[in-house]
């Protein structure tokens, strides 16, 4: 478990292959301001895992922020069954043998309200993500919206990442990119998220950013940022 921020953020990494190439998993840590965790994107529950978050705190809350982190909801539920859950669009139909307390939304819900800033990534046939942003340790935590795979040293993992975008400079996977049919929707998500008091970003898959944040996002969009002009 590495300490992102004293006493309030940490992140655990743990290998994960897709379709037999490694890319990594990353799940985020936050104590609210109860003293009770907020768990984004769980990994595997190994009982090392778990034996650190018991010195953490109380397990109160998981979070899924898309329909592809989904693949170890199941040891979670069973182990924590007084937390509450929340899918994020799409996922209680896909995921219908679990029973979440609550879906995900642009709208902030109450058991971190005026702690945790969130909105929906949208504009995509595919799927949409709930991005985060912690004020107090100017932390924006994301699941899929962006990957940067530069610290990768296995060929395969390499060519994956080369091939969507995301192994020079972070960016969102090109399979997701191309996706978006509705650019004038994902562009106001984007100016949303860039309004936020971030500087620094804990991604789940690849390399985190712990300074100019905000700049390597905006340029990560800028392909999305950038207004279409009608044709004369």
């Amino acid at each position: 478990m590495i300490e992102w921020a004293t006493d309030r953020l940490w992140y655990y990494d743990m290998p994960l292959n897709v379709s037999g190439i490694p890319v990594g998993a990353r799940m985020t840590v936050i104590r609210l301001n109860n003293k009770k965790l907020l768990i984004h994107s769980p990994i595997q529950l190994t009982t090392k895992l778990q034996l650190a978050l018991s010195r953490l705190g109380q397990i109160h809350a998981i979070v899924t922020p898309n329909i592809n982190h989904h693949l170890f909801l199941s040891e979670w539920w069973l182990a924590y069954p007084d937390a509450y859950f929340f899918a994020p669009p799409g996922l209680q139909q896909k995921r219908s043998d679990l029973i979440f307390d609550d879906a995900l939304s642009a709208t902030t819900p109450a058991l971190w309200r005026n702690q945790l800033l969130q909105t929906l990534i949208r504009g995509s046939d595919k799927m949409e993500e709930v991005v985060f942003c912690d004020p107090q340790s100017h932390t924006l935590i994301v699941g899929d919206t962006l990957a940067w795979m530069k610290d990768c040293t296995n060929p395969l993992s390499i060519g994956l990442a080369l091939l969507n975008g995301c192994y020079q400079q972070p960016a969102m996977p090109l399979y997701w990119r191309l996706s978006f049919y509705d650019k004038t929707r994902l562009r106001q998500s984007l100016q949303e998220i860039l309004t936020w008091p971030f500087d620094r970003i804990i991604l789940a898959h690849g390399r985190v950013i712990s300074e100019n944040g905000k700049q390597y996002f905006a340029d990560a969009f800028a392909w999305a940022l950038k207004p279409t002009t009608a044709p004369h």
